[in-house]
């Protein structure tokens, strides 16, 4: 068992809008407000949805399943720490969907979901920098206090053992100057004694440690691309077909666009689209973006 104990804590409310995703939305979220440990809560609908089980027998998260179509958070909640320097999610949900046998609940690790409309309560820890290790008991990345490690990880008796304390009066007792070689000789054995015991104990931590930087099982990373840059209103665009357009209304999926040479709109769907990267007009600060048909 392990506890830690926050004292300072901020209640942030979240609400996450269409098209965006999860995890990346809100990390950035988080990022924004310096909320590097706390917890979440939250509800609502989600477009699509991907999750995963551990599996204990392995230590290995199984393949994740995807969740095609809208489904509704029944339940959501999950931890927020920093993993190798960066804000590190970890979240469960339990989902419904109707099917075409009736009322569907799926359950597991949230891997990746794009959002409907999700609102959400993170209560921040200011006090308790957390952190996630590797817990060689259980092959799961773990919460952990920053300046520790996993308790199975790191052995606090040998660390307490070496009897340092004890050649403290003798190094401190005699005032006179005069006293100084023979309290340096008296100081010196306990000094190598110390360090005679010590040395063990710090070698037997470091070799315990070691499984918290090897390459084991991870939570399951849903791949994908480089995160990509979607056109926003009042972008400019041009179109593999319609030419010179300005982006007037989008939803994440379909943009509408209004040419520049007649004034006519025009509603297309991103998917069909491959968005290149975009540049900046240096007189305008508008982002431009061409958008090539999909091969």
């Amino acid at each position: 068992m392990n506890v830690l104990e926050a004292r300072r804590a901020r209640h942030l409310i979240i609400r996450l809008d269409r098209g965006e995703e999860l995890p990346a939305a809100l990390v950035r979220a988080l990022d924004e407000a310096e909320a590097r440990a706390g917890w979440i809560e939250g509800t609502g609908s989600l477009e699509k949805a991907e999750i995963a089980l551990f599996d204990q027998a392995s230590r290995t998260y199984a393949k994740t399943r995807v969740l095609e179509g809208p489904c509704d958070v029944v339940a959501l909640s999950g931890s927020v720490a920093l993993q190798q320097g960066e804000t590190s999610l970890r979240l469960s949900a339990t989902l419904a969907r109707e099917s075409g046998v009736g009322l569907q609940l799926a359950a597991g690790e949230l891997v990746w979901a794009r959002v409907y409309g999700l609102e959400l309560r993170v209560t921040a820890f200011d006090d308790l920098p957390l952190v996630r290790a590797f817990d060689d008991r259980t092959g799961l990345m773990q919460l952990a206090a920053q300046s520790t490690g996993i308790p199975a990880t790191v052995s606090e008796p040998p660390r307490m053992t070496p009897p340092a304390q004890a050649a403290e009066p003798t190094r401190t007792a005699p005032p006179a100057p005069a006293a100084e070689p023979p309290r340096a000789m008296a100081a010196e054995p306990p000094r190598a004694a110390v360090a005679s015991v010590a040395e063990p104990a710090r070698a037997a931590t470091t070799s315990v440690m070691e499984p918290a930087v090897l390459p084991l099982p991870h939570r399951p990373v849903r791949p994908r691309q480089e995160e990509e840059s979607y056109p926003e209103v009042g972008d400019s665009v041009t179109h593999f077909h319609f030419g010179e357009c300005t982006v007037i209304s989008s939803d994440g999926e379909r943009i509408r666009l209004r040419q520049e040479r007649d004034g006519r709109v025009r509603e297309v769907s991103l998917t069909m689209l491959r968005i290149e990267p975009h540049t900046v007009d240096p007189a305008t600060g508008r982002k431009q973006f061409r958008l090539a048909r999909k091969n």
